[in-house]
């Protein structure tokens, strides 16, 4: 599967389970765009995932954060035209932006992937 869609199919999932989370354990966003989670939702076991893609999409650049956010992470579907413009950005620019914003949070994600796995000993 190309890494864009495979980060973009990861982002809606990532969508689908905030949606199904109570709203007062939503993750905040901070002044810069990072993704804070409740006490809850950091703790629990049960939001591993959610947990893996909010720390892959904190580890990109501000930018990076906020192209992700506007188009994925949010209640409303926008289109691109929709998210370049509200931000303020030419479309050759965003796009460009949004390809180095998808791969590095697959990349990250993958990281945070092999960290959460238990080492075997033997």
């Amino acid at each position: 599967m190309n890494k864009c869609k495979e980060a973009e199919r990861l982002l809606f999932k990532y969508n689908t389970l905030l949606l199904s989370l109570p709203k007062r354990s939503m993750p905040r966003r901070t002044e810069d765009n990072q993704l804070k989670l409740t006490k809850r939702i950091a703790e629990s076991t049960m939001y591993t995932e959610i947990r893996q893609i909010t720390d892959a999409i904190n580890k990109l650049n501000g930018d990076q954060r906020e192209v992700l956010l506007a188009k994925y992470v949010s209640q409303k579907k926008r289109t691109n035209i929709e998210v370049y413009m509200s931000i303020g950005w030419s479309e050759s620019h965003y796009y460009r932006l949004k390809k180095a914003a998808l791969e590095g949070f697959l990349t990250a994600y993958y990281v945070e992937q092999t960290q959460a796995k238990p080492v075997m000993t033997h």
